[in-house]
């Protein structure tokens, strides 16, 4: 996707996880069906020719759905990037870190991030 900058940004893993179930020969209904995504928005991601200026809603509302069908893994908010089940635990199970500005910005992301795993208090 380009910005209106015209900035070459990374694509995001969970579109990467789209283009490759097409390359392993799954039509775009199919995928669509798989994710309870819409066709139509589907291909144009798939083409690279969303409208949108910005990924960040059809990322919140479809990305964490097509990390976990296609990787089994969830869809880290803070990381941008899926990770596993027991690594996701591990985060939100973690104590505050006091030394580590960037381990205490993961913390606090964690504690109000909405995939958080059941069991551990918000």
């Amino acid at each position: 996707m380009r910005s209106a900058l015209n900035l070459e940004l990374p694509e995001p893993e969970w579109i990467t996880l789209l283009r490759e179930q097409q390359a392993k020969g799954k039509s775009v209904s199919q995928i669509a069906r798989e994710t309870g995504m819409k066709r139509p928005s589907l291909s144009m991601l798939l083409n690279g020719t969303y409208p949108a200026q910005s990924l960040d809603l059809v990322t919140r509302k479809h990305g964490a759905r097509v990390v976990q069908l296609y990787r089994d893994q969830v869809l880290c908010p803070h990381l941008r990037r899926g990770i596993g089940a027991e690594e996701c635990r591990s985060f939100a199970a973690a104590p505050m870190s006091t030394s580590n500005p960037e381990k205490l910005r993961h913390w606090e992301a964690c504690r109000r991030c909405p995939l958080k795993p059941k069991g551990e208090p918000k």
